[in-house]
């Protein structure tokens, strides 16, 4: 082989080397935004969307973080049937939805898109297209690679002058730094190549007593209003609109409660949604706020509704796409199979609402679980039979009723016997669980040894560190605590 081509040949490999070394690199350096610990995962949320069977998806819904936490794809399946995705995320811009609705579409082919209008005002002005860089990183990073997303770089980066193309091709450039701080889901990507939620992600916060509907009280304003609407945002929506049509999509503009919300900006979405052949629901309004029937402070639809609050929003989505657009039920594995993942994500939000000893240890009696116990000074002081019986049913076999002022840990993991101990001496455990992928530490001091409790899960300390029971409940299929928790047994009642 002549030497020329036996030189060509090696530095194909060579680069061929290259490259996959900067794609590793590049994967492993950006920030990873998981359930586990974000409240708008964007990561899992567009990773899962590509995991979906082509042409699946009957219902897209774009947006800012109040659309990530408003549709729940799989309550809308749940109660009505319809298949939906939810492509939202944090403080998106509607330049950033019209490029992931462009980049859906090589793959979906939906009868209805659910757009929120929220960032269709000038909410960053300071901002080119209207949202901060690294929010439109989180958005843009996990896109793949295609004709879709080179065109949604470029024309950042043309409005921007403070971008870099080459930083979003090379992500190593502008993330190099996080060398020092990588995670073990940096490394493992098996932690976010699944598809339970579908784009949504519950609160589980209570929100307000109250809310103040837009009820319109000038219908000629369509000037002289803030915030105003951006120029820029109102040319995509023009092009997101466009993109519908040319698709034969039905597109719905959604204004969602907490929104800012006046007569200006009311009457300017009603008119560009009737001269455009389009749909506006405005949820600020009386009327159609009344009618998702939610009812605070449990249910709230306000700014970033909660879980029930997005069940309630849900049910109304679900229902309309049925009745007003003639979206079918179609029964679908994807859907199906996902069930169970989000009743524990409910059961996981309910959690934290639960004061009652007895209800709260009958509460995290689940495989999904894993619990940790360390009492501080005395957990038998108040302690009654019922509650006995409640611990005992739990699994676990300490005698209470002579364990007065005394340490004791318990550990209780899923398929395992529970781990516990009593002393009237300070008493600490550590130990591994997930398969040695995480690490937890207990220490108990009854009155007598010290007057401390600490639960440290990764390295990270959760224990109220007050007198009686404290509580750690980690949940093992979001892979995050859930809740932290102490019962005082002079009362009945959690402590938070």
């Amino acid at each position: 082989m002549p030497e020329k081509i036996k030189g060509i040949i090696r530095s194909v490999i060579f680069l061929s080397i290259l490259a996959s070394v900067l794609c590793w690199i590049n994967q492993i350096l950006e920030p990873k935004y998981l359930y586990k610990n974000s409240t708008w995962p964007t990561t899992s949320s567009y990773h899962q969307f590509y995991q979906m069977e082509e042409n699946t998806i009957d219902v897209l819904f774009f947006g800012s973080s109040v659309c990530v936490n408003a549709f729940s794809p799989q309550e809308i399946y749940n109660s009505c049937g319809i298949r939906s995705y939810n492509l939202g995320s944090e403080q998106q811009s509607i330049f950033l939805s019209y490029f992931w609705l462009k980049e859906a579409l090589r793959f979906q082919s939906p009868q209805v898109v659910v757009l929120d209008t929220k960032f269709l005002m000038d909410i960053h002005p300071e901002n080119a297209i209207n949202t901060t860089e690294g929010l439109t990183r989180k958005c843009l990073d996990p896109m793949k690679w295609s004709k879709v997303k080179a065109e949604a770089v470029n024309a950042l980066c043309s409005l921007d002058e403070n971008q870099s193309e080459l930083s979003y091709y090379l992500t190593n450039i502008r993330f190099h730094s996080r060398w020092s701080s990588l995670a073990e889901h940096d490394l493992d990507q098996s932690e976010y190549q699944y598809a339970e939620l579908k784009g949504y992600s519950a609160i589980a916060d209570y929100g307000p007593q109250a809310y103040g509907t837009f009820q319109s009280s000038d219908p000629d304003r369509y000037e002289n209003f803030e915030p105003v609407i951006d120029p820029l945002m109102l040319e995509y929506l023009d092009r997101l609109t466009a993109l519908c049509q040319e698709n034969h999509i039905r597109l719905a503009l959604v204004s969602l409660p907490g929104n800012e919300m006046n007569d200006g900006i009311h009457n300017n979405l009603t008119k560009y949604a009737a001269d455009h052949h389009i749909d506006y629901y405005n949820f600020c309004e009386t009327g159609y706020y009344e009618a998702i029937g939610a009812e605070l402070p449990k249910e709230s639809v306000i700014g970033h509704e909660n879980l029930w609050g997005s069940i309630k929003m849900s049910k109304y989505m679900g229902n309309l796409l049925s009745e007003t657009y003639g979206i079918a039920p179609v029964p679908d594995h994807q859907w199906e199979e996902t069930k169970e993942y989000y009743a524990q994500l409910i059961r996981n939000c309910e959690l934290p609402h639960i004061s009652d000893f007895n209800e709260y240890f009958k509460a995290v009696r689940s495989p999904y679980y894993s619990v940790f116990i360390s009492v501080r000074e005395d957990a038998v002081t108040g302690i009654t039979d019922e509650m006995k019986q409640t611990l005992k049913d739990f699994g676990l076999k300490t005698d209470f009723s002579d364990k007065r002022r005394c340490s004791y840990y318990a550990v209780i993991l899923p398929g395992q016997a529970p781990i516990e101990k009593t002393s009237k001496e300070a008493l600490t455990i550590t130990g591994g669980f997930r398969n040695g992928r995480s690490v937890y530490k207990i220490v108990s001091q009854g009155y007598y040894a010290g007057k401390a409790s600490i639960i440290e899960i990764d390295g990270v300390g959760y224990s109220r560190n007050g007198r009686g029971f404290n509580i750690v409940v980690y949940d093992n299929s979001s892979m995050k605590v859930i809740d932290r928790v102490r019962f005082d047994m002079g009362g009945t009642s959690a402590i938070r």
